[in-house]
């Protein structure tokens, strides 16, 4: 072999030695990038996921907090439904204690209630009192219980009131005390319970 012959082998050898280095250094390298591709395809689904779980959360809340404002609403408008709707009983009760009050049932409640304070009373002094609207029953309703009745200089609406001096006691059978005491304890709840 001559010279140039050993040569070109030398060029071959080292050439395909060259050449094997440089594709197991080009495949390591692409091994390399490869996992590091994988890594970086990872830590994205991983902030991907991590960013949906987010904003999955913030909907979420953000729906809790629109239903929860909505349900105030809905509350802030029943509850103006059932004032008005209170209102309106009240009203209508009013007008039939009015028209009531104009039977002669009326004074027969008049009547009953005046001989309830007076058995309450027991024999102590005792002061009946009719509303001024039922100045014009006095007469006739002191015939029947065979006792004293004054005149309220404050109205109540209807009913009698007596005052037991003794015992600082008040027998109070007004229309407007049972009215208060029925708005302050009117609910519709209660009112769907005591229909049922």
């Amino acid at each position: 072999m001559d010279l140039e012959e050993k040569v070109t082998l030398f060029n071959k050898i080292v050439m395909e030695s060259q050449e094997k280095k440089i594709r197991d250094q080009l495949h390591t390298f692409e091994a390399s990038l490869n996992d590091i591709l994988e890594d970086h395809k990872r830590e994205e689904r991983r902030k991907a996921a991590i960013e949906v779980e987010t904003e999955r959360e913030n909907v979420r809340k953000k729906s809790n907090k629109e239903v929860a404002q909505l349900q105030l609403q809905l509350q802030r408008d029943l509850g103006r439904q059932q004032q008005q709707l209170k209102e309106d009983v009240f009203r209508q009760v009013r007008e039939r204690l009015e028209d009531f009050m104009k039977t002669p049932d009326y004074v027969h409640l008049l009547e009953l209630q005046m001989r309830h304070a007076i058995s309450v009373a027991g024999g102590e002094d005792l002061v009946l009192y009719v509303d001024p609207v039922d100045a014009d029953k006095v007469e006739a309703l002191q015939k029947r219980i065979g006792h004293d009745i004054s005149v309220s200089s404050r109205p109540f609406i209807g009913g009698s009131r007596g005052v037991v001096q003794s015992r600082k006691l008040l027998i109070d059978q007004s229309f407007l005390t049972r009215l208060e005491e029925e708005r302050a304890n009117f609910s519709f709840d209660r009112s769907k319970e005591e229909i049922q």
